[in-house]
C-alpha cells in the first residue's frame, strides 16, 4: 500500500524528502532501511520542521545509507545492529572534509560527526516508536566535542569597520553588499533569515508620514528564524541609511530585499544563502583579514556588542536564543557581566 501526498503525485527516487510517500504501517523487519529514512523525514515535515532543517537531516541520513548500502547491499531493518552503528561511527571519525579550504586534508570535527550521529539517533528513535527491530537510539554514542572558543569567530570593532568599508559603493553591487553587511551587523540575523526578507517589510509605504529622522526605512522588522519561531530585530540609523540608498537605486519590482542578476525557477531574483556567504568572504579578503569570515561572524559580533553594552539577558532576547547558555557561547573576548562584576569587587 502506497499513499502519495496528492492525487496523481509521483515521488523522485533521487531525494528522500521528495520521494513518494511511505505508509508507516507498511514498515516491518524486512523493509529497506531507506524506507524508514523516508518515513522519518515525512514525520519531521509533519511535525513542522522547517524547509531548511529537512535537507540537512536528509544529507546526514543519506551518508548513513551510502555507508550501509555499499557494494550493492540492500540492508533491511532487521540487519541494523550495534556492529553497524560502531562501524559507521568509526567511518565518520576517519572521513575527510568534502568542501572548503581544507577539503580532503583533515577529518571532520567531532561536532560535525555528532550532527550526523544525532540524525541517526532520531531515525532509530522513530523506528523504536514504530516497534521495529532496530537498536535503541542511546546505542549511538556521541563523540566528545569541546566547546568552540568564542574568539574563533570574533570580529573586533576595527576589523568589522574594515569589512564594512571594503565595498565600492559607487557600483550597484557594492551598494547592495554594503547594505547587506550593515543589516547583518546591526540585527545579528542569521543569513537564512536575511535572504528570506521582503523589501516591503522595511520600506515605508509612500503614503506614510515621513519619520522624524527622514530615513524611510523601518527601525525594526520581524524575522522568521530557527525553530520556526518569529522574533523582532532592530536596525540602527547607519544600517537604515544604507538600506535606503540601496533600495532607492533599484529599478526592479522584485519583492525580495536582496537580489542578484540570476533568476530563480520561481521567477524571483532573490539572493540565496550561498551568494550572501560569498559576498562576506570576498569582503574579508579585500579588507585584508586573515580569517575565513562568514555571515555568522557578524552575528557573533552583534551578540558580543549587545552583551557588553547592555547585558547578557538582553543579548539573549535579541539573538532569539531559548537558553542563555547558548548566548554565552557566542561572546567574544569577554564575558561582559562577569568582567563588570570583577571590576566592581577587585578594581
Amino acid at each position: 500500500m502506497r499513499i502519495t501526498r496528492n492525487p496523481g503525485e509521483t515521488g523522485s527516487s533521487g531525494s528522500l524528502v521528495s520521494a513518494s510517500y511511505v505508509d508507516p504501517r507498511d514498515l516491518g523487519p524486512n523493509s529497506p532501511v531507506r524506507d524508514l529514512a523516508r518515513a522519518y523525514l515525512q514525520e519531521l515535515r509533519d511535525k513542522g520542521r522547517s524547509e531548511t532543517t529537512l535537507p540537512r537531516y536528509e544529507r546526514f541520513l543519506v551518508e548513513f545509507l551510502r555507508f550501509v548500502e555499499r557494494d550493492g547491499a540492500e540492508p533491511r531493518l532487521k540487519d541494523v545492529d550495534i556492529r553497524i552503528l560502531k562501524a559507521y561511527g568509526s567511518h565518520l571519525t576517519r572521513r575527510r572534509l568534502l568542501a572548503g579550504r581544507d577539503a580532503g586534508k583533515r577529518p571532520i570535527s567531532a561536532a560535525s560527526k555528532n550532527l550526523h550521529l544525532i540524525a541517526l539517533r532520531g531515525l532509530l528513535k522513530f523506528g523504536v516508536l514504530l516497534d521495529l527491530p532496530v537498536p535503541a537510539p542511546e546505542k549511538v554514542e556521541l563523540a566528545k566535542a569541546p566547546d568552540p572558543s568564542p574568539d574563533a569567530r570574533h570580529l573586533d570593532q576595527q576589523k568589522l569597520e574594515r569589512l564594512l568599508e571594503s565595498f565600492d559603493t559607487a557600483t550597484d553591487d557594492g551598494l547592495r553588499n554594503r547594505a547587506l553587511l550593515e543589516f547583518l551587523a546591526a540585527t545579528g540575523c542569521r543569513v537564512s533569515e536575511l535572504v528570506s526578507l521582503d523589501r516591503d517589510k522595511l520600506e515605508l509605504d509612500p503614503h506614510a508620514v515621513n519619520p522624524k529622522d527622514g530615513v524611510r526605512i523601518a527601525d525594526e522588522v520581524t524575522v522568521f528564524g530557527k525553530g520556526s519561531r518569529y522574533r523582532r530585530v532592530f536596525l540602527r540609523m547607519r544600517a537604515r541609511e544604507w538600506l535606503e540608498r540601496y533600495l532607492r537605486a533599484r529599478k526592479d519590482k522584485d519583492p525580495a530585499l536582496f537580489i542578484t542578476r540570476q533568476k530563480k525557477k520561481a521567477g524571483s531574483y532573490r539572493m540565496g544563502v550561498k551568494m550572501a556567504q560569498t559576498i562576506v568572504a570576498e569582503a574579508a579578503k579585500r579588507a585584508g583579514l586573515a580569517e575565513s569570515v562568514s555571515p555568522h561572524w557578524l552575528r557573533h559580533a552583534a551578540i558580543t556588542a549587545w552583551a557588553t553594552q547592555m547585558n547578557v539577558p538582553a543579548a539573549q532576547r535579541l539573538a532569539g536564543h531559548r537558553n542563555v547558555a547558548t548566548t554565552s557561547r557566542y561572546l567574544g573576548s569577554t564575558d561582559a557581566e562577569l568582567k563588570e562584576l570583577y571590576k566592581k569587587r577587585f578594581g
